[in-house]
């Protein structure tokens, strides 16, 4: 079958292949272009789904003058392994993931090649946090793309109010199974089953807030909560995971709590419809996929303020959301459920229809020809 004329090879330099990128690879390989990656991370390459996509792995190697929490940010290669994938590749386009030197070089490569470059990050289109945040992205603009992409966006900021350049595409995410048996009543024999999808060793995942809020439901027996996530080597995210253990021994919720490290990503996505509710109570979340996965599958969903991509919650018709600092907050969204439980299929129902309309992999797919049209003009 012949291509048509839009077909690109697209190329994207990122830290690692996270799951964030399983709807995009999948809408632009539906879409028929090539895609492949150079990625940067120490641990194994995992592809989701195995999608056939290309990997140029160059993993962080320690130096003597690094500090050693900043070897990822601080990682460059030298320019002539880097432009050699480019010049393997011959990409029409290159997506830079955030603002690490090793990025920029493969930027600056591209640029120098007369590639078109796309930059890409999970800040808000018009607002930097940081002096430095600014001066990292007035390097970008100047130096290597004058384009931008992000998943992030406020919910009061229209179109018009984005820097000239930024565009907006939202998080895609892949069909799921679908939940199709909600309950009716929930009691000791037949709690609420709630899901949480977070990395475990972080505190701004703020897991003990939630354990905390959530134990007058385990008290009563109304409640079962089941944690995924990834769980790191690194000393701190051991000892953040065992304060979270501790706080589970101390109160006696193992019989109440399932935990799944580093589980599948498949496995994951599989396990959405086997609950009834969905939780992210995480504190300075720039862009989480997890919500998008969970109504994908027909959860309700409870996330907080803090959440860069909570634009998907229409409060009170798919969802919730709260301040994560307030513990009544999160009591009185959850009690909403088990005392109306007619309402997890009717909020359900309304988040698969959202994700359906808006954040599916075509969409992404159409999202992006938009932008690269903007880019080779």
């Amino acid at each position: 079958m012949q291509k048509s004329k839009h077909v690109m090879k697209i190329l994207f330099s990122v830290p690692r292949i996270h799951t964030n990128y399983t709807g995009m690879i999948e809408g632009l390989i539906e879409d028929g272009h090539d895609v492949s990656f150079l990625t940067m991370n120490g641990d194994e390459i995992y592809i989701p789904f195995d999608f056939n996509v290309g990997v140029h792995h160059f993993k962080p190697r320690g130096r003597f003058f690094f500090p050693k929490n900043r070897t990822k940010l601080l990682h460059y290669e030298k320019f002539s392994d880097l432009k050699r994938v480019l010049v393997k590749e011959k990409p029409d386009l290159l997506i830079i993931r955030d603002l690490k030197i090793f990025s920029m070089q493969v930027g600056l490569i591209a640029k120098f090649m007369s590639i078109p470059v796309l930059f890409y990050d999970q800040d808000l289109p018009v607002q930097f946090t940081t002096f430095k945040r600014r001066v990292w992205h007035f390097t970008v603009r100047t130096f290597i793309s004058k384009y931008r992409m992000t998943t992030v966006t406020n919910n009061n900021t229209s179109s018009h109010e984005y820097p000239k350049n930024t565009f907006f595409i939202p998080f895609a995410v892949p069909e799921t199974p679908v939940k199709t048996n909600y309950e009716l009543v929930f009691n000791p024999s037949n709690p609420l089953k709630i899901m949480v999808v977070s990395k475990l060793g972080e505190k701004r995942k703020n897991l003990l807030f939630l354990l905390e809020s959530l134990l007058p439901f385990f008290e009563e027996g109304r409640i079962r909560l089941s944690i995924y996530g990834m769980l790191k080597r690194k000393e701190s995210s051991q000892k953040n995971y065992r304060k979270l253990m501790a706080f589970i021994q101390k109160n006696n919720l193992s019989s109440m709590i399932d935990i799944y490290p580093n589980e599948v990503y498949e496995r994951v996505l599989n396990a959405y419809s086997e609950h009834d509710l969905f939780i992210l109570p995480s504190l300075n979340e720039p862009a989480a996929i997890s919500p998008f996965e969970a109504m994908s599958s027909g959860l309700p969903v409870i996330v907080t303020e803090q959440n860069g991509t909570n634009y998907i919650i229409e409060d009170g018709k798919n969802g919730f959301i709260f301040n994560p600092g307030d513990k009544s907050q999160l009591h009185d969204k959850i009690n909403y459920f088990i005392d109306q439980p007619d309402k997890l299929q009717q909020f359900g129902v309304a988040a698969l229809q959202t994700i359906n309309k808006h954040y599916r992999p075509k969409h992404f797919a159409e999202n992006l020809k938009q932008i690269t049209k903007v880019i080779s003009s």
